[in-house]
């Protein structure tokens, strides 16, 4: 029997929290950007930190003109955290651009952020600081072991709800409150 793919590109997993084993991704939501056999890389959309946009063009050499919506930066994952990545709707393209799904693309190169320091922004979008990462297997396994709760990676959710406020919005989703799910509880 030939095993299917079972990607989850564009999906939202959501950390399921262990009192026996705090976790760096502990309450994180986590959308997939990439997942196949040799692994899989996703960023972290609820963690804000206290670094705007203006900030992180400015540190890049970057001028900017008043930005219409400065935003916080996002800690997107323990892996790389110098690399900048811009997850944002796609109707706007760059060289770097990977169109995850048909409404969010992810973007790294610098012309991504030379346009977001003219306002010549994307409709919707946010920059992380780093990455997630697993190598092949490991988040299959992870998933195997209730480790992580998956959800539709909602466009609303990821872009148009405050970090604070996303896990409750994917909880709605869902039906159940997502955050008092145990790994512990098993499989049924």
């Amino acid at each position: 029997m030939e095993e299917k793919n079972l990607s989850l590109i564009g999906k939202l997993l959501f950390f399921s929290p262990s009192e026996r084993e705090p976790s760096y991704f502990t309450n994180s939501l986590v959308y997939i950007c990439d997942h196949n056999p040799d692994g899989a890389i996703g960023l972290i959309i609820n963690r804000q930190i206290d670094l705007m946009t203006d900030n992180l063009l400015k540190g890049v050499g970057l001028e900017t003109e008043d930005l219409s919506t400065p935003k916080n930066l996002l800690i997107g994952g323990p892996v790389n955290p110098g690399s900048v990545f811009v997850l944002h709707s796609s109707e706007k393209k760059w060289e770097s651009t990977l169109k995850i799904t048909s409404e969010v693309s992810l973007s790294t190169s610098k012309d991504t952020l030379q346009d977001i320091a003219i306002n010549q922004t994307p409709d919707e979008y946010l920059i992380t600081l780093g990455y997630s990462g697993w190598t092949g297997g490991q988040l299959d396994q992870e998933l195997a072991e209730n480790a992580w709760i998956t959800a539709p990676g909602d466009f609303n959710v990821i872009f148009r709800t405050k970090p604070k406020d996303q896990i409750v919005a994917v909880s709605e989703i869902l039906g159940f409150d997502i955050s008092m799910v145990s790994p512990e509880f098993g499989n049924a």
